[in-house]
């Protein structure tokens, strides 16, 4: 096909004529309106009709201009007058001269890198993809680094309180330890010439007073001395009180009233003392130890102990943690000398509360230093002598040995736990990520853009291990903040730090298979998180017991999963620590290195195995290869038999792309010829997407074919993604990626140099209309730019061949006739675009050839025109008849005598529309007999364009899904239907 030839008739009739475009077998003009009023448009068919193959023209139609297009086309120019100034304001910036590069750039940079280089690049891409994602991402923070320093915390608190494993040290006895201040009381009944006794009472009422508290040189620390001043002085009573001892007749034996007890007939827990019990308060004064003392000299001892317990009682305990504790009683000093008869010897009674376990040796050290004091020298100064009394613990038994040593272990198994519990959030919210790609098809798409498998997880692995050192950093130095001596003493660090490393190395790639599992990203850390904490805490507990039972089975077994690994490295350290701190004390040393198989080393070398081995099984499970079985074939239209016939007589070396038998249960034959736009059209579940995974290799084939450029997809798959573009039919975008990071990555993965990323990703936003939205995350576009967006990528490094999976897919009339110029631009630039569509009126718009679906079936191939004409129904003219009222019937009397088979459609008040049959040279004589009897019949209007697309496909009744059937294969029908659902 010529265009000059078709050119030159189209002009000679029609000078106005405007030449559109030409794609492909396709060429496209504007006619004016006015030619079908001067009859140049039936001369113009007429010519067309006689020289249809001296020209080279297989057919040809026309179509009226739609209401679509002349609204997009006015708001078009009158947007682009309204906002010219902004946009000249808002790109001033930039020099011409970078603006001439971004344009000239073509979505490709000057060179294409390859090899070593390429590999560097796309792994360095990868990263910086995995660093702008997680610096935005606030989950991926509280995952990764606040919830394990939490846990850490917590487990290292609980054994910060828990006492340390030590001997308890010696325990001086004094009054004191029970309590600040206290009430005693003293009685010398000795006779009052007794100077011996006298100077002892002395030395305990006056300084230094109570034992050692108050001494010059060496006072008890944090308990106060106050000069001893205070001068004795008896507390006021009510006078009632008072008369009742001056006019009683009380004595020795019956010092004050009695008290009522239980009796048979009631029972009360303490004595009902009337008021005046116990006699009156005796006289009392303030020690130099802040210490209240009474003087019971010549009262009834018994009788006031009795009948004031329920007073003083009250003083005499406390409440401490919920525990009833005696801290406060009355002990009594009474001097006197009921031995007389034996030499006359003197005796000291100490008064002593039983339940204060300490009291009484306490307070007879108190006895003690007062007969010390009392019988010094003259001139010697009663401050600087004392006695002190300690308490001095015995050495631990065997069996109270190994029950502390098991007890500091177990802490740390405690410790072990949490640390398990921490560091299973971390691996687990790897996968999320790589749930998220797989789930969106980024993962695929960026395959699709040459990164090697290999490459992409090696990347992402490399991204998770320097991610994961980050929280790992963070619980070492909250480890080395608590000083735990069982884990950051400098023999127990190195293995502390080892073990965290190497659970990383191992534990990441472990998580890498779930990615290919689920499909919801927060189900699968739930699942993963309660996985790893199960075999953590479980494990390193059950082998924990079993070591009461001396079967070391289960360490070995259990040595697979790292989670065990770690948890029992720590034990391990822990028990090192504990055991070698137990021996110490006997002189012992115990210490192994933490370092040594029997230790942590078998833990750490498992897990070095480990990592190797899941990483290894991750790529296996990458590069499955799965094979199918052809299936039976079935009757086929006859395009699309010739189309299968020339390409197994090696008629289509050339062609970009070429399939031969390609089936996913059934079979597809196209070929796009070079330089061309092919469309899939069908219905929802056709095979359109899943033929799209089939060329891209998101899914396996069953049987047959496909060459794109004279690369297999089953054989030479890395080279077929380096020569194709992608749009998946849902937007595989990173929410927290912006438009212009999407641009710069794929740009790296496609091989463009470092230094014209920038233009590239810029010609794309300029390309795509997205410069107001560059920088803003995807995940806040609306559907009509994430769109653009996917286009955008799948057009980065300027493949050969672009799949568009329903591009324009939620877009509004007039962002989808932008995409359209978009597409048809690149068509231009030489490339071969490959879409799929619903929509009848997007092929017509962009496609060359094409081909539509129906249950996995080709029912028709060829180019828009020659479909419309084998398989439309002709052409439709719409009449306006003029006047008041319209004269409509002789206009369907004219239509009716002069086209023969022709269908009234509608009819309304001034318009008929009819259905005219298809024959040759129908639009030259539609045009001659109207041009010719326009002015009799009063047509005011009329147009004539051939059968859409849309109603080709509507009354075929081959196109309906309904007459179309699946697979009869015994098991084929099933596969097809699950791979069309998706």
């Amino acid at each position: 096909l010529d265009s000059r030839d078709v050119s030159k008739v189209v002009c000679r009739h029609v000078p106005e004529a405007v030449f559109l475009e030409s794609i492909g077998q396709e060429i496209t003009y504007i006619l004016p309106y006015g030619g079908a009023k001067d009859g140049t448009f039936a001369l113009l068919f007429k010519e067309l009709d006689l020289k249809m193959a001296d020209i080279g023209v297989t057919n040809y139609g026309i179509s009226d201009t739609t209401l679509e297009e002349m609204v997009t086309d006015s708001l078009h120019t009158i947007l682009f007058y309204r906002k010219r100034t902004v946009v000249m304001q808002t790109f001033c910036m930039p020099s011409i001269l970078d603006v001439e590069r971004v344009a000239n750039v073509n979505g490709k940079g000057s060179s294409v890198i390859t090899g070593w280089e390429l590999i560097r690049r796309q792994f360095l891409a990868l990263f910086i993809k995995r660093f702008h994602h997680a610096r935005r991402s606030r989950k991926g923070l509280i995952a990764q680094v606040i919830l394990p320093a939490v846990f850490v915390c917590l487990s290292l608190i609980f054994s910060v309180i828990v006492p340390p494993f030590a001997e308890y040290p010696n325990l001086e006895l004094q009054p004191w330890m029970y309590g600040l201040p206290q009430t005693t009381f003293y009685s010398n009944d000795g006779p009052p010439n007794n100077t011996e006794v006298a100077r002892v009472a002395d030395s305990l009422v006056n300084n230094p007073g109570f034992g050692t508290r108050c001494m010059a040189n060496n006072p008890i620390p944090n308990l106060p001395c106050v000069p001893n001043d205070s001068k004795w002085f008896t507390p006021t009573v009510d006078p009632s009180i008072s008369d009742i001892f001056i006019n009683g007749n009380w004595s020795m034996a019956n010092p004050s009233p009695n008290c009522q007890c239980s009796t048979p007939q009631k029972t009360i827990m303490l004595p009902d003392c009337p008021p005046g019990a116990g006699g009156l308060p005796p006289p009392q004064r303030t020690q130099n130890t802040t210490d209240r003392l009474q003087d019971m000299t010549g009262r009834n001892m018994t009788d006031f102990l009795l009948k004031t317990y329920k007073e003083a009682g009250r003083k005499r305990y406390f409440y401490l943690f919920d525990i009833l504790v005696i801290y406060q009683y009355y002990p009594v000093f009474i001097l006197h000398s009921p031995m007389s008869a034996i030499n006359h010897l003197s005796c000291l009674q100490v008064w002593f509360y039983n339940q204060a376990w300490h009291g009484i040796v306490s307070f007879l050290n108190v006895a003690n230093n007062a007969i010390l004091r009392g019988n010094l020298p003259t001139g010697h100064d009663p401050r600087e002598y004392g006695i002190s009394a300690s308490s001095h613990p015995l050495n631990l038994t065997k069996a109270q040995l190994s029950y502390q040593a098991m007890a500091a272990t177990s802490t740390d198994v405690v410790v072990s736990i949490c640390v398990i519990f921490a560091m299973s959030f971390i691996p687990a919210s790897f996968v999320l990520f790589l749930i998220q790609e797989r789930v969106s098809k980024a993962k695929h798409l960026q395959f699709v853009s040459g990164v090697n498998p290999t490459v992409y997880w090696v990347a992402n692995f490399a991204w998770d291990i320097c991610n994961y050192i980050v929280p790992c950093l963070i619980v070492i130095i909250i480890f080395l903040c608590f000083q735990q001596k069982a884990y950051v003493s400098l023999p127990n660090l190195p293995a502390l730090i080892l073990l965290l490393l190497m659970y990383g190395w191992s534990i990441t790639p472990m998580m890498y298979p779930a990615s290919f599992i689920f499909n919801v990203p927060s189900t699968a850390y739930v699942v993963l998180t309660c996985i790893n904490l199960f075999i953590g805490i479980n494990g390193s507990v059950a082998t924990f017991v079993m070591e009461l039972f001396t079967d070391d089975v289960g360490d070995q077994v259990l040595l697979i999963f790292p989670h065990f690994c770690l948890g029992r490295g720590l034990i391990d350290m822990g028990k090192n620590q504990a055991m070698a701190t137990l021996y110490e004390s006997f002189g012992e040393d115990r210490y192994q290195d933490p370092l040594s198989w029997d230790m942590v080393g078998k833990n750490l070398c498992a897990m070095a195995i480990q990592g190797v081995v899941m990483f290894t099984i991750t790529l296996l499970i990458q590069y499955r290869l799965i094979s199918g079985e052809s299936f039976s074939k079935e009757d086929e239209d006859v395009d699309v038999a010739r189309e299968r016939a020339r390409i197994h007589k090696g008629g289509s070396e050339k062609d970009l792309l070429r399939i031969c038998d390609l089936s996913k249960v059934q079979y597809h034959r196209l070929l796009p010829h070079l330089v061309v736009c092919f469309g899939l059209l069908g219905i929802n579940g056709a095979g359109k997407t899943t033929t799209f995974k089939m060329l891209t290799g998101d899914i396996s084939i069953s049987g047959g074919e496909a060459f794109l450029n004279g690369y297999s997809i089953r054989t030479e798959m890395r080279d077929v993604h380096q020569n194709m573009g992608y749009c998946p039919q849902f937007d595989a975008l990173n929410d927290l990626l912006t438009g212009r990071e999407h641009l710069e990555f794929y740009a790296r993965l496609r091989g463009v140099p470092e230094n014209e990323v920038p233009m590239v990703a810029e010609w794309g936003i300029q390309k795509l209309g997205l410069v107001k939205y560059s920088n803003k995350s995807a995940g806040t576009y609306s559907g009509g730019n994430k769109r653009k967006l996917s286009t955008a990528m799948a057009l980065i490094g300027c493949p050969p061949v672009v799949f568009l999976d329903e591009p324009t897919t939620g877009m509004d009339p007039k962002a989808r006739r932008f995409l359209w110029d978009c597409i048809l631009s690149v068509i231009k630039e030489g490339r071969s675009v490959i879409l799929t569509s619903h929509s009848m009126e997007e092929c017509e718009a962009l496609c060359t050839r094409m081909a539509i679906m129906v249950n996995g079936q080709f029912k028709c191939l060829g180019s828009i025109q020659h479909l419309k004409s084998r398989f439309g129904d002709g052409y439709t003219v719409i009449v306006k008849v003029g006047g008041s009222p319209p004269a409509l019937g002789p206009v369907e009397e004219f239509v009716h005598e002069t086209f023969p088979g022709s269908v009234l459609k509608e009819k309304h008040h001034n318009t008929l529309q009819y259905q005219l049959p298809h024959s040759e040279g129908a639009l030259a004589s539609i045009f001659s007999h109207f041009t010719t009897h326009q002015q009799r019949l009063g047509v005011e209007d009329y147009s004539v364009s051939q059968t859409t697309l849309d109603q080709v496909t509507r009354l075929n009744p081959s196109f309906n899904c309904g007459s179309g059937h699946l697979s009869t294969h015994p098991w084929g029908g099933k596969e097809w239907k699950e791979g069309l659902s998706s």
